[in-house]
C-alpha cells in the first residue's frame, strides 16, 4: 500500500534530494524512503515508539536525545499548547450552552 504525502523543503533541501536521487538513479520517493531507513538504523538502540507514549513522555524523550532534528520538541510544546487550548475554549463553550 502506497501513502500519498506532501512535504515542503527550502531550496538546498530539494536540490539536495534530486542530486541524491540522481547518483542513486531512484526516485525522489525512493531516495526519501532510503534516507529514513538509514536515519532510523542510525538510532540504534535510541529510537523509541512514540505511540506508546505520552506527549510528555515522548517530550522528554526528545529533549534527552540530541539525534532529533533541531527543534523538535520544541514544535512539540507549541502544538500540545494549542490544543490544550482549544480543549479548553472547546469546554468553556460547552459549560456555557449547558446553563
Amino acid at each position: 500500500m502506497t501513502v500519498r504525502t506532501t512535504v515542503s523543503f527550502d531550496l538546498a533541501t530539494a536540490q539536495r534530494l534530486e542530486r541524491l536521487a540522481k547518483r542513486w538513479g531512484v526516485s525522489k520517493s525512493e531516495t526519501l524512503r532510503r534516507a529514513l531507513e538509514a536515519a532510523e538504523k542510525n538510532l540504534g538502540e535510541e529510537a523509541s515508539d512514540f505511540s506508546e507514549m505520552t506527549p510528555g513522555q515522548a517530550l522528554e524523550w526528545l529533549h534527552a536525545h540530541p539525534t532529533h532534528p533541531p527543534g523538535t520538541g520544541n514544535q512539540w510544546s507549541r502544538q500540545i499548547r494549542r490544543q490544550r487550548a482549544a480543549d479548553a475554549a472547546r469546554e468553556e463553550k460547552r459549560a456555557l450552552e449547558r446553563r
